[in-house]
Formats: C-alpha cells, sequence, structure tokens
C-alpha cells in the first residue's frame, strides 16, 4: 500500500471518529445523566463530573469505531 493510501485510510478513520464522537458528545443527555449519577452516587464536583463524562464518551467513541473500522475491513476481505 503506497503512503498516500495509508494517510487516506488514516483520515477516513479519523473522520468517522470525530462524526461518532461529535454524535455522542450532542445527543447523550449530560444533565439527565448527571442527576441520575449524583441521585445514586452522592454529591460529585463539575470538575469530576465533566472529567468522568469525557472520558466516557471518548471510551465509547473509540470502541464504536473500533467496530466499525472492524467490521468494514471484515466485509472487504470477504469480498476480495
Amino acid at each position: 500500500m503506497t503512503p498516500a493510501k495509508h494517510a487516506g485510510l488514516w483520515l477516513i478513520q479519523f473522520l468517522s471518529f470525530l462524526v461518532i464522537f461529535s454524535a455522542f458528545y450532542l445527543l447523550l443527555p449530560e444533565v439527565y445523566l448527571f442527576k441520575r449519577f449524583s441521585d445514586r452516587f452522592g454529591f460529585i464536583t463539575e470538575q469530576a463530573w465533566n472529567d468522568l463524562f469525557m472520558l466516557s464518551v471518548l471510551t465509547a467513541s473509540v470502541i464504536i469505531n473500533t467496530l466499525l473500522i472492524f467490521t468494514v475491513a471484515r466485509m472487504k476481505e470477504r469480498h476480495l
């Protein structure tokens, strides 16, 4: 594979991660989740919540993106 194809493939994978991350960040009801979390576990500072929420969104985005890349690669491999 040429360096240009590697770079293009990386760019496509990065863009898919950005789309997934943005969708999670925009669509998850942060205030509702904060209320549920604080009701269940007690007081949590805003900074601690922001750290936890961002870590959760990033982790979920990475996992979904990895599964998406794996699935597409597997489907492409079957057709070759």
